[in-house]
């Protein structure tokens, strides 16, 4: 029997492909906790994008607190500092936390996320957040190279193209109202 794993997606477009190998071995749960999206119809249409990745895939999705106030609280004062810095760590580590706290409570063995998956993200950044809320909460985070992804680039393609067959939506910009007005 595969092993259940609590998968954080930020998207549908950044977890095509990684559901699609996380199947072969583990019984994956999509766990859909992204306070940082802004606005709240973004979040909707990723939201819906996820939703149908989870049925094309015949898989579970869980819905997260779209709490906004908390995640603006949390990176306040970091709110000009550039993609890939130390607001975009936060961010990692505040959704990275919840869905932690949410694999322990209900019993899963393993997280990860999507987050690593994304060209525009740095994944060494999302694995040191995985890793130090693996620790706090004494459960295991799989890694980019722990998650079948060999190659960043190549996977990128074969998302892109998986994304493209089933019609996701395709965001601009990675979520947040500060990604948001750097286009």
């Amino acid at each position: 029997m595969k092993k259940k794993i609590l998968v954080h997606l930020c998207c549908a477009i950044c977890g095509a492909s990684l559901i699609e190998k996380l199947k072969e071995k583990f019984d994956p749960v999509i766990f859909f906790y992204n306070p940082n999206i802004y606005p709240k119809e973004e979040y909707e249409k990723r939201k819906e994008s996820v939703l149908k990745l989870a049925e094309i895939n015949n898989i579970k999705f869980i819905e997260g607190e779209y709490d906004t106030k908390n995640w603006q609280k949390k990176i306040k004062g970091k709110e000009k500092e550039p993609e890939r810095g130390a607001r975009c760590y936060d961010c990692f580590e505040i959704r990275l936390e919840k869905t932690a706290e949410f694999a322990k409570d209900n019993n899963f063995e393993f997280f990860t996320t999507s987050l690593f998956v994304s060209y525009f993200k740095d994944e060494n950044q999302v694995d040191l957040a995985g890793k130090k809320v693996s620790k706090k909460h004494k459960i295991k985070y799989l890694s980019m190279s722990e998650t079948i992804i060999k190659d960043k680039k190549e996977n990128w393609q074969k998302t892109r193209e998986l994304s493209k067959k089933y019609g996701f939506y395709f965001q601009k910009y990675c979520g947040c109202i500060f990604s948001m007005n750097r286009l």
